[in-house]
């Protein structure tokens, strides 16, 4: 009886591997923000945004009419949850907004902390062309507290003197520390859009989103992170932007 363990061993351990190989693809779960998909060796994020709780000030949405110096309407759409203050780990992080149309007016970022009276950071830009714009803060500005929310706002001056024909939008923005188990699965990864579904399962809007965007920047055309991006914004009802 002895004499036969070893053979029946191999044979266990044959059908092991054997059943092994029927478990293709495989998940991984890291902690409990993130989980990756293993299909032909390479490794998928799981991009779901998982919202703070609490009930906080909401965005706006600004929308465009025929004679802002185009012949078509303009809408313009700040890429921030609709419903509560989205947060940030960064004292100067990343604003992301949309605008539909190219246009010859002037789009002015404006960052306050309501309870001050002139803003924190303000800059004139340019929409020469639709899609989606970026506003880093820069590191000479004023950087954001922690657990402090601020106001942004992104307007496109139609007209200088009746500020009533401008299309405005805002939103608002949190800055709050890294957690232990946030930094721990960051630190599981150095794949871009890994870490921004790390962000974003922990209820980091902003870094998130913007990690995904630089990756579109830089690597244009990718499809896991095209839609990505795109399952980010429908997650928070931005449903009719088109990103490319």
């Amino acid at each position: 009886m002895a004499k036969q363990l070893p053979k029946l061993s191999i044979a266990l351990g044959t059908i092991f591997l054997s059943l092994l190989g029927t478990l293709s693809p495989m998940s991984i779960t890291f902690n409990k923000f993130l989980s990756f998909t293993i299909s032909n060796g390479v490794a998928s994020a799981d991009m779901q945004y998982v919202p703070p709780g609490g009930s906080l000030p909401q965005r706006t949405a600004g929308s465009g009419a025929r004679g802002c110096t185009n012949s078509i309407p303009v809408s313009l759409n700040l890429l921030s949850p609709s419903d509560h203050t989205g947060r940030t780990t960064l004292s100067h992080p990343t604003f992301l907004w949309y605008v539909s149309h190219p246009t010859s007016a002037p789009v002015v970022f404006t960052l306050t902390s309501p309870n001050d009276k002139q803003p924190l950071f303000q800059k004139r830009l340019k929409a020469t062309q639709a899609g989606v714009m970026e506003l880093h803060l820069p590191a000479n500005a004023v950087g954001l507290d922690e657990n402090k929310q601020y106001r942004w706002t992104v307007a496109l001056v139609c007209s200088e003197k009746r500020p009533s024909e401008n299309i405005n939008a805002r939103a608002w923005i949190q800055r709050v520390a890294v957690t232990p188990e946030l930094n721990k699965t960051l630190a599981l990864t150095t794949d871009q859009t890994e870490r921004a579904a790390a962000y974003t399962h922990s209820g980091i809007w902003y870094d998130g989103l913007a990690l995904l965007n630089q990756e579109r920047i830089n690597h244009p055309g990718e499809k896991q992170v095209n839609d990505s991006f795109t399952s980010l914004l429908n997650q928070v009802g931005l449903t009719k932007i088109s990103t490319f």
